[in-house]
């Protein structure tokens, strides 16, 4: 007779937190599909039996939005699901697959029950597309645990307790930011948001302080970054009791409030504003202080675990930071239109011009060329980023240049076709060749300096690397 294997705490802990994730992710897939939850009343049996004469089995594609909407809205739950399924626990193998498998039934059946009530909920409509999608999304999520499940139990197993109340609040927090749930990646869709001022790039510009619809909007942010701030302070403590520093629940906060207000750019009825985020910074940000340093002195010290991950925030923030400015120079005075005739009137232009023609020419304005010199300073960041990994992860070099060659090539590539959408500014094929090459001049340069500033220490653990030997030796 086999001996069960006991479930391990890190195991426990995972499974709370995948539940409590499960649910929230649960309840935006109802919102989403009954929104605006206005019911009607419809009869039981024409309704069944329309349901089961639907063509389910014929697989295409109507909406492409529609249907990647509904895809990215299983995706979390197949994600999720299978990690339930298996119970926490980091199976691998053939084994982890099948367990995780299990959990596609019930998610297959919960799509179609959605779908089924939405008979009841007026304006929505039945489609067996939508199941289909769905379907296809959960198998994603399914997939993704498959692949990255184990590490993210081995990372829980670091956290000997994680309090529901405060993954509760989150998840409130993150669901209140959705509301109404009106979500779309309907090209026109926002296209009306952003005419109707939906998007602000510049804070206050669109929406001064002086209205009182601004000052409630600000208020809310303030309190959402004020409470996730709290939250992700008293979220859980490792297994040596150990709370995070101040810098690491601050990183998890910046990350947490920009990726809401990104999905915010998904509700058409919500304003996405600069000034919205800034706002709830500044309040996270103190709030996390206050809280983390009412639980005792050393807040401020990052823990030994965290300063990998503080040097590579640090770098990238200072990089994004320096690529909005510069898209920001480029794309100024920042009134995007999205039209499709002139879009697609530059971008032909963009792809017929003759590299170099401005160079031959000599039509051209040296203090707007002159901004392409920029592109160095941030290769150079960009070097030291790879570098300062390389050193925390020992990592080999060169998937770490391949991807800052990648990430240079790309701002270059956005910074020009994003003039496109910015009048009156238009993309250019030597503009980019030289913005291309320059940063990526940088980043070998970066490297090359950051290589002989940061040596790589021989007395580093090769087990985790981001941990020194002398303070793993200290701990039992």
């Amino acid at each position: 007779m086999r001996t069960p294997v006991p479930i391990s705490p890190s195991s426990a802990v995972a499974f709370r937190l995948l539940l409590g994730l499960f649910l929230v992710f649960a309840w935006i897939a109802v919102a989403g599909s009954l929104w605006p939850f206005r019911p009607a009343v419809h009869d039981f049996e024409v309704a069944w039996h329309s349901f089961w004469n639907l063509p389910f089995l014929e697989f295409r594609i109507g909406s492409r939005s529609d249907w990647v909407s509904n895809v990215l809205l299983f995706v979390p739950l197949g994600f999720l699901g299978a990690g339930l399924a298996t119970g926490g626990r980091a199976h691998r193998g053939v084994v982890g697959l099948i367990l995780a498998g299990l959990c596609l039934i019930p998610l297959v059946l919960f799509s179609c029950a959605l779908e089924f009530a939405q008979y009841w909920f007026p304006p929505r409509i039945v489609n067996p597309l939508d199941v289909q999608a769905q379907l296809v999304g959960s198998v994603i999520g399914m997939g993704a645990w498959s692949l990255v499940g184990g590490m993210l139990v081995e990372w829980l197993g670091r956290w000997r307790e994680v309090r529901p109340a405060w993954i509760a609040l989150l998840g409130l927090l993150f669901l209140a930011q959705l509301a109404p749930m009106d979500l779309s990646i309907a090209p026109s869709d926002h296209k009306q948001k952003l005419a109707r001022g939906g998007v602000e790039l510049i804070p206050f510009r669109k929406h001064p302080l002086s209205e009182t619809a601004t000052q409630l909007g600000l208020f809310g942010c303030a309190v959402t970054g004020a409470l996730m701030g709290v939250a992700l302070v008293n979220l859980g403590r490792d297994q040596w009791l150990q709370s995070r520093s101040i810098w690491m629940n601050g990183l998890l906060l910046t990350l947490g409030m920009c990726a809401i207000e990104a999905i915010q750019l998904l509700v058409i009825s919500r304003v996405s504003s600069t000034s919205n985020l800034v706002v709830g910074l500044v309040a996270g940000w103190l709030a996390v202080i206050v809280a983390r340093q009412s639980q005792g002195p050393g807040g401020w010290e990052p823990l030994p675990a965290e300063r990998g991950y503080l040097h590579l925030a640090t770098g990238l923030a200072t990089w994004l930071a320096g690529a909005l400015v510069l898209c920001g120079w480029f794309w100024w005075p920042l009134e995007p239109r999205l039209e499709r005739v002139p879009i697609e009137r530059n971008l032909r232009l963009f792809r017929s011009q003759q590299l170099g023609s401005w160079l031959v020419s000599g039509d051209y304005d040296w203090a707007t060329k002159s901004k392409l010199l920029w592109f160095f300073p941030l290769g150079l960041l960009l070097g030291w980023i790879c570098r300062r990994a390389q050193v925390d992860w020992r990592l080999p070099a060169w998937p770490l240049l391949l991807l800052g060659t990648v990430l240079t090539f790309h701002l270059s590539l956005g910074t020009e076709l994003g003039q496109a959408l910015f009048p009156p500014h238009a993309p250019d094929q030597t503009d980019l060749a030289l913005s291309g090459t320059l940063g990526t001049l940088g980043l070998l340069a970066g490297w090359l300096v950051a290589r002989w500033v940061l040596p790589i220490s021989p007395g580093q653990n090769r087990q985790n690397p981001r941990v020194p030997l002398r303070v793993s030796a200290s701990r039992p």
